[in-house]
């Protein structure tokens, strides 16, 4: 009988089951709670469920990594790109973005709607329309 205990008591995820209540107020707010609904509101219908086992933590290396070694061609082009910083390059869509707010701050004020109409329609056909 202790076993049984010491074994729900380890595992209380895999014994237990929760509930989700769905509680309405009297203004038809519709909430869901772990808990029974309170004064003012009103049980619509509680669901049962078993949550996910939590998964186990990856096995470390010895020296508390969980790095996969590095093969020697990987480890030396890294150390030829280590004396310069790596940048990502922005995709299309952020260049032609980007180069659409230059064109603005170089018009000002002073854009009419055929040169809004022309920059935007270069970023939409990049964007694909956004």
């Amino acid at each position: 009988m202790k076993f049984l205990l010491m074994l729900l008591g380890v595992w209380p995820g895999v014994a237990m089951a929760d509930h989700v209540y769905r509680c309405i107020d009297a203004s038809g707010h519709v909430s869901y709670q772990s808990v029974v609904c309170q004064s003012g509101q009103r049980l619509d219908r509680t669901i049962a469920y078993v949550p996910d086992p939590v998964a186990a933590p990856a096995a470390a290396t010895p020296n508390g990594s969980t790095r996969q070694p590095i093969s020697a061609s990987r480890r030396s082009s890294r150390a030829v790109a280590a004396g310069r910083a790596w940048k990502p390059q922005p995709d299309a869509c952020a260049r032609a973005k980007a180069r659409r707010e230059q064109q603005l701050q170089q018009l000002g004020f002073k854009r009419t709607f055929d040169d809004l109409s022309r920059i935007d329609a270069a970023v939409r056909t990049v964007c694909k329309g956004f």
